[in-house]
């Protein structure tokens, strides 16, 4: 029933995933980046709001994510060649905020230059890492886990989805889909199809309370088409 929901949406929210012990131990891990002092890590007012290259900075979230309930949906979803390819952090700290508008995420992380390839755009660097728009096939065998360190309320610039919004491709189609404000309690972890049109609004003025994010994405496809090269890729099922 979940993988239908998720694939007929494109979405699913999964409450209670983490222990309280456990979800202390994935918050110390990015408290670790408020220390960091890289071009990975943005932040502001002494408060980190976003971090990409979360892999290389901070190894262990490669495999402290990690769940018997999390595994067995991604293997589900993604066959036996699932791979963790990159992880990134969003925070709308206390008193600041920011916003996003309506997109999909069509950008994958890879290991050098020679994407000059039919179907990839010309790669660029992000924080010393390159990046492209491959192949819409690549980016339909992705799946993408947003664990929620803290609440996801109406207050602090809840995520927003278009439901079934997944199904049009690249193409960023906005009318006809129903508009879904989400909300969770921490350790709740929503999964999404990085075609789904997504969005985030503002928090509300003097928002007292944190809205940590860890971002993981995954694929289902260990060899890029035509010889590219994933920046990073770490098979699920190594070390369980």
């Amino acid at each position: 029933m979940r993988t239908e929901t998720l694939e007929k949406n494109g979405w699913l929210l999964l409450d209670s995933v983490y222990t309280l012990d456990h979800l202390e131990r994935l918050r110390g891990a990015v408290q670790q980046l408020q220390e960091m002092n890289s071009e990975s890590v943005r932040e502001q007012a002494g408060s980190v709001y976003a971090a990409r290259n979360v892999l290389e900075i901070v190894p262990e979230v490669a495999t402290l994510w990690k769940t018997p309930k999390l595994v067995s949906l991604i293997s589900e979803v993604l066959g036996a060649d699932a791979g963790l390819i990159r992880a990134l952090y969003f925070d709308k700290p206390p008193e600041q905020t920011w916003a996003l508008p309506w997109h999909k995420d069509l950008l994958i992380a890879v290991s050098d230059e020679t994407v000059q390839l039919p179907g990839y755009s010309k790669p660029r660097p992000r924080a010393g890492v390159l990046h492209t728009e491959p192949p819409v096939k690549v980016l339909q065998s992705m799946l993408t886990l947003r664990i929620h360190l803290d609440p996801m309320t109406t207050d602090n610039g809840p995520l927003e989805v278009l439901s079934g919004s997944h199904q049009t491709g690249k193409e960023l189609q906005v009318d006809g889909f129903q508009r879904e404000q989400i909300t969770s309690e921490a350790g709740a972890v929503f999964v999404m199809r990085p075609l789904l049109v997504h969005a985030n609004g503002r928090s509300i003025p003097n928002a007292k309370e944190h809205r940590r994010v860890l971002h993981l994405e995954f694929t289902g496809i260990r060899k890029l088409p035509q010889g590219v090269e994933w920046h990073t890729y770490i098979p699920i099922i190594k070390n369980l």
